[in-house]
């Protein structure tokens, strides 16, 4: 960040903020955390805004977002695959099976294991807009007031 206050290294109280932070995701009011550390709401902002923690606190969100992910993807094929043996048992232990049911429960498993074809499900195309911002002088601006009027007041033609 250019020229404003940093810390410049981690420390423990820095680590338990992160921690915090990752615990709290949605957390708006931080004036607890600050009343917990003895700080200053402008000092914990300082302290947010740094570098160093910036830094720090992208990597653990990160490290911890994958591992929460990973864990939910792995007890949600843990329950899909015993849904399925149950649907397996009925389907070789029923004399009468309710066709329409097997197929949808086989359709909509397809589709949460990422094997059936989504609408709009195509290439992504990521595309990025940029915005300038540009001063003009009075003059210029009241000119180009005008022009827009001009452009966009056009009388209709008379027949």
């Amino acid at each position: 960040m250019a020229q404003s206050v940093q810390i410049q290294s981690m420390r423990p109280k820095h680590d338990y903020i992160i921690d915090y932070l990752i615990a709290h995701p949605g957390a708006k009011n931080l004036m607890g955390l600050c009343a917990e550390l003895s700080i200053s709401r402008s000092w914990l902002s300082i302290v947010m805004r740094s570098d160093v923690f910036v830094e720090e606190y992208t990597t653990r969100r990160q490290s911890h977002s994958s591992e929460l992910s990973k864990q939910l993807i792995e007890k949600q094929l843990k329950v899909t695959l015993k849904a399925l043996n149950v649907v397996d048992e009925l389907l070789d232990n029923s004399e009468e099976v309710d066709l329409r049911g097997a197929l949808e429960v086989a359709d909509k498993t397809a589709k949460y294991l990422g094997f059936h074809p989504r609408p709009g499900m195509g290439p992504v195309v990521e595309e990025t807009h940029t915005r300038e911002i540009r001063t003009v002088d009075r003059d210029t601006l009241i000119e180009a007031r005008e022009t827009i009027k001009r452009v966009t007041h056009v009388a209709a033609p008379a027949d």
